[in-house]
């Protein structure tokens, strides 16, 4: 592919920015298209996500094991509660990971950011900031991709815009969202005293149904969340976002209800969760799609940025064994980085879809019932599952052994 026809990334998010340098350690020109400013990004409020290990072992082929180990927190635990600070279950999940890999690790959002961006320079890979990709014309020898101010010529064109993609919108049109009926406030706050090193503590309140979670994310920090069901778009008035939060939290122990009180108001984020139906028409000629753009899905099980860094890595691969010299060659490439995806990307997504959907029983016995059946079937299940959704993805070339 030549230098002056880079691929072209839009989105500078976890999956846009992976791809990015998984595509530059393959050799491959890239260049990255980022609606937010450099500034944006960095003051952004924090929040953590979970890298669970076919996430973080992907990412550590590409040069960043070290880097993300020094920022982040193991994961080898999951521990649920009910609000009385009782366990409701516990879920091993380290001793399902796969030979060779990396661990499971919690960091923050912006942390990774910031380690994907410095790799990215590091690579001289061109990450455009403040230019958000509006739309895009194929041709016959690439594509032309719109911004909001000027274009921009490529080989090809990887949305990675997120949920709400203009590149998906174009290829599909309007796609409408599935609102879960749960909407989120996350945030991060100082100290962790009283959390316990590489676990996550999930709690529920089954009378109001809120739930939330704590968890370490590196620095002497750990992140929060809370959920509860809400109509989609509601928002209390201006300046009470902290006064609702704390509300909320009352319900919940006090690990989880003092840091939300001692959370900044600017640094709370609200997030009404949707998703997408599925679909396997992912890209036309010399575009495709990756992440959220590509198949978002609950956040139950925090695969949503772990499936966007298996896209990366795979869509990396796809093209550096692909014939680039022409579009044709090219497509052919991206159809085969769809097809490689299509069946793990839907897996993992049926089981975020049933895990967040499940009915909740209205009766306090029928609850008591279900509890004991989730343990049974946790028990019997979990192995399988976990070392099913922590495979790492299967390359043909591995990056670490390309252009390290």
């Amino acid at each position: 592919m030549h230098p002056s026809r880079p691929i072209i990334v839009a989105g500078a998010g976890v999956g846009g920015l992976t791809a990015a340098l998984a595509l530059a350690r393959h050799g491959l020109p890239v260049e990255v298209y980022e609606r937010r400013t450099a500034e944006e990004i960095r003051t952004a409020p924090g929040s953590g996500l979970t890298l669970w290990s076919n996430a973080s072992t992907p990412l550590g082929w590409l040069g960043l094991g070290e880097r993300l180990l020094d920022a982040a927190e193991r994961v080898v635990e999951i521990r649920n509660f009910d609000s009385r600070g009782r366990v409701r279950f516990t879920m091993r999940t380290h001793p399902y990971i796969w030979p060779d890999a990396l661990p499971s690790l919690s960091i923050g959002r912006m942390d990774l950011a910031a380690i994907l961006l410095a790799a990215c320079a590091e690579r001289g890979v061109p990450v455009h900031h403040g230019r958000r990709v509006t739309g895009y014309r194929q041709s016959g020898d690439g594509v032309e991709v719109l911004l909001d101010g000027g274009t921009a010529t490529g080989g090809a064109l990887i949305g990675a815009d997120g949920v709400r993609s203009s590149v998906l919108t174009q290829l599909r049109g309007e796609v409408p969202g599935i609102y879960l009926g749960r909407t989120t406030y996350r945030g991060v706050c100082a100290g962790t005293a009283g959390l316990v090193p590489e676990v996550p503590l999930l709690f529920h309140d089954e009378q109001t149904r809120i739930g939330g979670g704590v968890y370490p994310i590196g620095g002497d920090r750990a992140a929060w969340t809370l959920s509860w069901k809400a109509p989609a778009g509601e928002r209390e008035q201006p300046g009470r976002e902290h006064e609702h939060a704390v509300r909320l939290a009352r319900v919940l122990p006090a690990v989880l209800r003092d840091r939300v009180a001692r959370t900044p108001a600017e640094a709370i984020i609200r997030t009404d969760i949707w998703y997408h139906e599925w679909h396997e028409d992912w890209g036309d000629g010399v575009v495709t799609l990756l992440g959220d753009a590509a198949h978002a899905m609950p956040n139950d099980l925090g695969q949503g940025a772990c499936q966007a860094v298996e896209d990366a890595v795979v869509l990396a691969d796809a093209l550096a064994a692909g014939d680039l010299s022409g579009p044709a060659g090219v497509a052919a490439a991206l159809r085969a980085y769809e097809r490689r995806r299509y069946e793990r990307v839907r897996w993992v997504r049926q089981q975020s879809v049933q895990v967040a959907t499940a009915a909740e029983p209205r009766s306090a016995l029928a609850r008591w019932l279900m509890g004991k059946l989730t343990r049974l079937y946790l028990a019997l299940a979990e192995k399988k599952m976990w070392q099913q959704m922590q495979q790492p993805p299967e390359l043909t070339t591995h990056p670490t052994r390309v252009g390290s």
